[in-house]
């Protein structure tokens, strides 16, 4: 999976960022059902105006294509 590199917040502007990860209650999972392989969100966060710049779920192992 490619990463996404982001270097500044569209909002403000602000270089300042850090990353965060949802709770474990708070995951993707897969469009099926008796899924119980939740993925992990991460999240790119302004320290600067608290935006969520951009978030991405670390696997997409369990995941399936749109047909």
């Amino acid at each position: 999976m490619k990463r996404v590199k982001i270097t500044h917040c569209p909002y403000c502007g602000s270089e300042q960022l850090a990353v965060g990860y949802q709770t474990k209650d708070a995951a993707v999972f897969p469009d099926t059902r008796g899924g119980v392989f939740g993925e992990q969100i991460e999240h790119t966060v302004c320290l600067d105006c608290g935006s969520i710049v951009y978030s991405r779920v670390l696997s997409t192992e369990h995941l399936k294509p749109l047909k």
